[in-house]
């Protein structure tokens, strides 16, 4: 990993504030860019929970490719996205 990769991913780490966290995603990303990650987001929450894609698709007003996209890396063990999914409702729960 690249010294600047690095460095950025440790800045984003230590924001504990849901806030501060947006401001800064507003700062570094386009607002399309930061619609298009809240709409994946979105989409894999909508996965887990077990909507059918074709519904996830009418929902969020995205393409059944992007779904489909989602659908696949949600099968995928070794999934970042539904591994962090796990931890946050581990930590809610508590």
């Amino acid at each position: 990993m690249k010294a600047d990769e690095s460095h950025l991913l440790q800045s984003l780490c230590a924001i504990d504030d849901p806030a501060e966290m947006r401001r800064v995603l507003s700062d570094l990303l386009t607002r399309s860019e930061l619609a298009a990650l809240r709409k994946r987001w979105a989409i894999l929450c909508l996965l887990r929970d077990g909507v059918p894609q074709r519904e996830i698709a009418r929902r969020i007003g995205g393409s059944l490719c992007n779904v489909t996209r989602g659908a696949r890396l949600m099968r995928d063990k070794a999934c970042a996205s539904a591994t962090l999914m796990d931890r946050l409702d581990k930590s809610s729960a508590k």
